[in-house]
């Protein structure tokens, strides 16, 4: 594993919107291992990484640049400052946070927490994260040199690995994007028995919405969102609400919020990971969502389903995975792809 890429995809900033610096590591990795690549109006990148051979699948592998974050929405009188949320925050999570503002320079500041000696104990409000003030300490006209509306805003975390874990913001995608591109670095140069593309795309946590368009481009037989997922494996928590656990593998999704995904290519991927010797595990929920519910209903749709690395916290200032389900996971994907012309549609 490459510690280096993962501290580095995880500390850039990338929300909704913002993901050229992400973009850019992407295309430095593994650019000249492609055919070719593509960056569309939205900010999508695709890659094309061997030559299209009539009657071979084609298939895309996904992951999503973008993190949950904050944009600056306002600055107040006295030179604090406002934001609104890019995906789903808990305000729980948001009380009391460091943050890091991306303006003109780079700003560490706090969100503004009353002292417990004179807050109300029992009062049941959470206040949303609109409605918190960000404090940087710093007075109003050097602040609007710095800093303007629509300025990115992270959670100011940075990524620790150690012990065989990985512990940082933004893993829900970056570890996605890591799987992508250390797969597509095994595979780029093996004689391919499918048409092979990769999409590292935008704005997912706005509701797939940088997917929504790349089907079309595309028009993949199958379809791998990679992704961080929800490991919820913790003491007091009912099994069946457990879902993935750390440690058991890469997960093949059976269906969440939004999607159901396609048995037969399922159950390929179980046949290669137990072929390979890969521990993996199903998750079957009705929550959450990735971008290939997009590919799997839009342009002429396709076989698709979710490949994930099991995480706990996400979009919280710190998430935690272990390194060993990052590389079986790669290990999976590679040997999916390069056995395909195996899958038989069942």
């Amino acid at each position: 594993m490459s510690n280096e890429l993962i501290q580095e995809l995880c500390n850039t900033p990338g929300v909704p919107g913002c993901e050229g610096e992400i973009a850019k590591i992407v295309l430095r990795e593994i650019g000249d291992l492609c055919l070719s690549n593509f960056k569309d109006p939205m900010g999508n990148l695709i890659f094309q990484i061997n030559e299209k051979t009539p009657n071979l699948p084609t298939i895309l592998i996904d992951a999503h640049m973008d993190e949950v974050g904050f944009i600056i929405s306002h600055i107040e009188e006295n030179g604090m400052l406002r934001v609104i949320p890019l995906g789903g925050i808990d305000p729980k999570l948001f009380y009391g946070q460091r943050l890091t503002i991306w303006g003109k320079k780079r700003i560490e500041a706090t969100v503004a927490a009353i002292p417990p000696h004179i807050s109300d104990k029992n009062s049941p409000n959470i206040t949303s994260v609109e409605d918190c003030l960000i404090d940087t300490g710093i007075n109003i006209k050097k602040i609007k040199e710095i800093v303007s509306i629509g300025d990115q805003v992270t959670f100011s975390t940075e990524c620790v690995i150690d012990n065989n874990r990985i512990l940082s913001k933004s893993l829900d995608d970056r570890i996605g994007v890591y799987v992508l591109l250390q797969t597509i670095k095994k595979v780029a140069k093996k004689n391919l028995k499918c048409n092979l593309f990769a999409s590292a795309s935008v704005q997912e946590e706005m509701g797939l919405r940088g997917a929504r368009i790349i089907n079309s481009r595309v028009n993949p037989d199958f379809s791998i969102a990679l992704e961080g997922t929800v490991s919820n494996d913790l003491p007091g928590v009912p099994l069946h609400k457990k879902l993935a656990k750390l440690g058991d593998g890469p997960e093949i999704r059976i269906s969440d919020k939004y999607l159901i995904a396609d048995r037969g290519f399922n159950n390929y991927l179980q046949r290669i990971a137990t072929k390979e010797k890969i521990k993996y595990q199903l998750t079957a929920k009705n929550a959450g969502g990735t971008n290939s519910t997009a590919f799997q209903v839009t342009g002429e749709g396709s076989k698709a389903t979710v490949l994930s690395v099991p995480v706990r916290y996400l979009h919280s200032p710190s998430s935690v995975c272990l390194s060993r389900d990052v590389s079986s996971t790669i290990n999976l994907l590679a040997a999916a792809i390069l056995n395909i012309q195996k899958f038989k549609d069942e």
